[in-house]
């Protein structure tokens, strides 16, 4: 969602020019006719009309391509309308914002026309999409809604099955020998530690991807995933580490060498993860 109002301000006169020659395109004197045959076929970017009487009070309908809401009849639009400042040729266009009724951004143009207003809703992709100034395939955007959704979910029972697994671990050593205790718990622990990391990055991917992608476009998302991911990764090694000595302290301490190297590789993905995170907080502080 930035990135489209990044977009938009970057080319905010090559927009609102592209706006006024649409406007300046339709003959808005005949506006039931227009709106009932051709309308919203001139410009796939106009999602909404109506009209505001003299009196600032809607006077028409909502239209929209698919139908016309009448629940806004006669709503006073004086608190939207005083505040406006149209140019010389008695238009007025807003600036980018969140529309109420999609949740998208929107662009809106005032007309005044003989003591009356024409207010027209343009919704910024699709208006971005007709000057070229993003590419967009509605076929490609599908398939990869659903391709992330699948992994999504495949993702989720693969942490089920983690779980399913340590549960499994954790009941099965109370009727092995004692020399599996230590090691039964501790990778029944890694298991949940993995699993919890797992649904984690497919709890994210459903979220920003397939139920909330046009509501989660934040800055840094991919770099906050990235740190929560490694997290786990981190607490699973270091318990894995715990284990490797316990193990050698039970058996032979010239192999500690190795519990050593292994320490060691966890300290540095702590280290590495901290200047991660704090150039991660610098960036987004600036």
């Amino acid at each position: 969602m930035k990135e489209l109002i990044n977009i938009y301000k970057k080319q905010y006169l090559l927009v609102e020019n592209s706006i006024t020659a649409i406007l300046d395109s339709i003959d808005f004197t005949q506006y039931n006719e227009i709106v009932n045959n051709s309308l919203f076929n001139i410009s796939p970017a106009i999602k909404a009309t109506y009209k505001v009487n003299a009196k600032l009070k809607q006077s028409t309908p909502l239209y929209t391509i698919d139908h016309s809401d009448t629940s806004y009849l006669g709503t006073n639009k004086s608190h939207l309308l005083e505040r406006i400042v149209f140019r010389e040729d008695n238009i007025y266009i807003s600036n980018s914002y969140i529309n109420s009724r999609t949740g998208l951004p929107y662009i809106t143009a005032v007309l005044h026309i003989d003591n009356e207003y024409i207010v027209c809703d343009f919704e910024l992709y699709t208006l971005l999409k007709e000057l070229s100034l993003i590419e967009g395939n509605e076929a490609f955007t599908l398939f990869t809604k659903y391709f992330y959704a699948l992994f999504g979910f495949i993702l989720a029972l693969f942490s089920l099955a983690l779980i399913a697994y340590a549960i499994f671990s954790a009941f099965s050593i109370f009727i092995q020998n004692e020399e599996t205790l230590f090691t039964g718990l501790f990778k029944s622990i890694i298991a949940l530690t993995l699993a919890l990391a797992i649904f984690d990055l497919s709890k994210t991917i459903l979220e920003h991807e397939v139920f909330y992608k046009s509501l989660s476009r934040n800055y840094n998302l991919e770099n906050r995933l990235l740190a929560r991911f490694l997290t786990s990764i981190i607490i699973a090694l270091s318990i894995e580490s715990l284990m490797v000595v316990f193990k050698i302290t039970l058996s032979d301490y010239r192999d500690m060498i190795y519990a050593f190297y292994l320490i060691a590789g966890v300290g540095v993905m702590i280290v590495s993860l901290s200047i991660f995170v704090f150039i991660m907080r610098y960036h987004s502080k600036k």
